[in-house]
Order: C-alpha cells, then structure tokens, then sequence
C-alpha cells in the first residue's frame, strides 16, 4: 500500500514539472531596423506567430517580449515585408525590414 502510494506521488510530481517546463517563457529583446536607410523602425508590430502575444516597436525601434520556447516572432510595417524570426536560444534579436515595393497596386485620389 505504502509502494502504491509513493509511486503516486512520484508520477504526480512527474507530470507537475513536465507541465511546468512546458509553460517556460523567454525574455526576447530585440531592435527593428528599416534596410535602405539602416534607422529604426518606429511602431513596428511584433508578434508571436500563432498568438496574440505581441508588442511595438518603441522610439528607438526596440521591443521587449516573453515568448515561449520554440515561438516565431511576426514582424510588420505598412510598406514592408513582413519578416517571420524563429527565435531558437537567441535572447537578442535585430530584424532588418526591406520596402515592400509591391505592396500598392494602385493610387486613386479623390478631389
């Protein structure tokens, strides 16, 4: 009976720290900086794909986020390409956004 019981109690305490390491989270900084002119990228949306996990871009074009192991970040900006970063074991992340040239097809002004 005393077996049975601490086999209990070592299977539970098992799964605890299995679903607990499964939860770990990471703190992400990283800079978004635009390709032609090599400035920060002020607003930009950073995303952890697949969530709603996310922040912006300060001033300087820096950001700071706790993701889960194994995440992708989403990075955009109206009139660049949207870059998807898996983050991996990396802590620091610098992302360069390039212009999006195709991204209007067309203009119509209204006067």
């Amino acid at each position: 009976m005393k077996t049975t019981f601490l086999n209990r109690i070592a299977v539970f305490a098992a799964a605890m720290l299995i679903s607990a390491a499964s939860f770990a989270q990471t703190t992400i900084t990283g800079t978004v900086i635009d390709a032609a002119n090599d400035e920060p990228v002020i607003g930009a949306s950073v995303l952890v794909q697949g969530t709603t996990t996310g922040t912006i871009t300060d001033f300087d074009g820096n950001f700071t986020l706790s993701v889960p192991a194994g995440a992708v970040l989403q990075i955009s900006y109206m009139g660049y390409k949207t870059q998807e970063v898996p983050v991996g074991s990396q802590t620091n992340i610098r992302v360069i956004l390039h212009e999006d040239t195709e991204l209007l097809d067309e203009v119509v002004v209204v006067g």
